[in-house]
C-alpha cells in the first residue's frame, strides 16, 4: 500500500522539465513542497495527449462506489482486469512525481513512521491511473506492486516506480510488465518523525529524526 508520499521541492519547473511537461501558469501558482500528503489532497500527476505531456493538479483517490467510497492504490497484478481500474488502465495512465513515501512500524499505539526515498535524493516517479468527475476535477490513484528488498521489512506493497526512460513506454501504453518492483539499490528507508502520524502536520519537521522515546518511569509518573 502506499498511503502517505512527499514532494518537497520548491522547483515546480524543473519537476516539469523532468518530464518534458509543461505547466500551466496558473496552476503553478498554487504549488508548494508538501511533507505528508495523504488522500484526497491535492497533488501532481504527468499526462500525455495531444502531441505533448502536461503536469496537471489532481485530488489522490478515485471514487470507487458505495461500499468503498475512495480507492487510493491500484493493484498491479488485477490493474488490467479489475472494473474500477480496466478502462483507465488502457487510456488513463499517468505519472506520479514524489520525492518518498511512508510505511509504519510498531503496534496500534505506537506507529513509527518509514520514509523511503531515493538514494541520494531525486524524484521518484510511481505508475498512476487517473479519471475526471463529471464536475471536470481530476482525480487518481497510484499502482503498487510487491514489495523489494528494502520495503519488504515493513510492508508487503510498495509504489511501482519508472525509470525516467520508462515514461515514455508507460504514458504511450498500457505495459503491464513495467510495474514491477523496483531494485533494491534505488531506496533508502529511515525512520522520521511521528508527526506524520497526523495529516495535519505538513512540514519539514516531518522529516526530521524520530522524537527520543519517553522513558518508562516517566510514563508512569505522567
Amino acid at each position: 500500500m502506499c498511503g502517505r508520499m512527499t514532494l518537497t521541492s520548491d522547483d515546480l519547473d524543473a519537476i516539469a522539465a523532468s518530464f518534458d511537461a509543461e505547466v500551466d501558469p496558473e496552476d503553478a501558482a498554487r504549488y508548494r513542497p508538501h511533507y505528508n500528503i495523504a488522500p484526497t489532497a491535492l497533488h501532481w500527476i504527468a499526462v500525455a495527449g495531444g502531441g505533448r505531456r502536461r503536469l496537471i493538479p489532481a485530488a489522490w483517490g478515485i471514487a470507487g462506489g458505495p461500499r468503498l467510497p475512495l480507492v487510493i492504490n491500484a493493484r498491479a497484478e488485477t490493474v488490467a482486469e479489475k472494473p474500477l481500474f480496466r478502462d483507465a488502465f488502457r487510456r488513463r495512465r499517468c505519472v506520479v512525481p514524489a520525492d518518498g513515501f511512508f510505511e509504519w512500524i510498531g503496534p496500534p499505539k505506537d506507529r513509527r513512521p518509514i520514509w523511503f526515498h531515493a538514494q541520494g535524493g531525486g524524484l521518484l516517479l510511481f505508475a498512476g491511473l487517473y479519471d475526471e468527475t463529471e464536475a471536470g476535477a481530476r482525480t487518481f490513484a497510484v499502482i503498487t506492486t510487491d514489495a523489494n528488498a528494502i520495503v519488504a521489512p515493513v510492508h508487503n506493497r510498495m509504489p511501482a516506480l519508472l525509470d525516467r526512460e520508462e515514461v515514455r513506454e508507460w504514458l504511450t501504453l498500457p505495459a503491464r510488465e513495467l510495474l514491477v518492483p523496483a531494485p533494491p539499490e534505488r531506496l533508502i528507508g529511515r525512520e522520521v518523525s511521528r508527526r506524520v502520524n497526523s495529516a495535519e502536520n505538513d512540514d519539514p519537521a516531518c522529516l526530521a529524526p524520530p522524537e527520543a522515546p519517553v522513558p518508562e518511569r516517566q510514563l508512569r509518573l505522567l
